[in-house]
């Protein structure tokens, strides 16, 4: 073909927009589409007692527990589970997170299944992990506790598996002396689905939600005569919603996916 010989097409101005204004319309159509599946989705679930649904952890992951024992995450298939951060030196960072998670195992009634507990510590030892063995240890009479040593030494990055699958906020690391880590608390339910408050995609911060109290108490003392907006969550509330969505995941063992 000699290309010399082609010229180029024609343009019609009146097609063009037009062509133009039916992709916007599309566009526009579709937009409204999605922000009216999410609405609905929305109004479906903020009146249900279903904890959220937030992710599903598919992946292996090693853990060696205080008992020197080998064990992967996989295991806990089949089982409730609550899981935090903590680490030898200091406990758990948030004493707010270690009363709703007394709460909620004081909750359960006297021989019914409580959740498992799954403590990731992070200056735990793959090498001495009997120096674990304290963390927590008052669960220990209730329920079975796995303390996971989190360290940076360990064959596989624990802690890069706390952030991208267990979904905790920070990556945990010590900075300038201090550790920080996400003090919130992980749900698992029995399919290894981590489960959120229901209606809602947040998790269980009770630190933060502790923190925001502690500053709206503040302001309250610093200006009594200031109308101030109420906080969207206290403690109080967030405790009983884990509570109620453990008693949720035990009633309900079979349920997977969002409905």
């Amino acid at each position: 073909m000699d290309v010399s010989q082609l010229e180029p097409a024609d343009r019609d101005p009146r097609k063009l927009r037009n062509t133009a204004l039916l992709l916007v319309a599309a566009m526009i159509v579709g937009a409204f589409s999605i922000l009216w599946a999410y609405d609905a989705f929305g109004e479906r679930t903020s009146k249900s007692d279903r904890p959220a649904l937030e992710y599903k952890i598919n992946d292996d992951c090693r853990l060696v527990t205080s008992d020197g024992e080998e064990r992967d995450i996989q295991d806990l298939k089949g089982k409730v589970t609550l899981s935090l951060i903590a680490t030898i030196e200091e406990g758990v960072a948030s004493e707010t997170t270690v009363e709703a998670l007394r709460a909620a195992m004081a909750s359960i009634p006297e021989g019914a299944e409580k959740p498992h507990l799954l403590v990731f510590v992070l200056d735990g030892s793959e090498e001495a992990p009997e120096g674990m063995a304290e963390v927590l240890k008052e669960f220990d009479a209730e329920t079975t506790v796995w303390r996971v040593a989190a360290n940076e030494d360990g064959k596989v990055s624990v802690r890069a598996f706390l952030k991208n699958r267990m979904r905790f906020g920070t990556y945990p690391e010590k900075r300038d002396g201090e550790w920080v880590y996400d003090t919130k608390i992980v749900l698992l339910d029995h399919h290894l689905q981590i489960r959120g408050i229901p209606g809602s995609n947040e998790g269980w911060a009770f630190g933060l939600v502790a923190g925001m109290e502690e500053k709206f108490a503040a302001a309250k003392i610093s200006d009594p005569d200031k109308e101030l907006m109420q906080l969207p969550m206290t403690t109080e509330r967030l405790t009983q919603f884990l509570i109620n969505s453990i008693t949720y995941l035990y009633e309900n063992p079979e349920e997977k996916g969002q409905k």
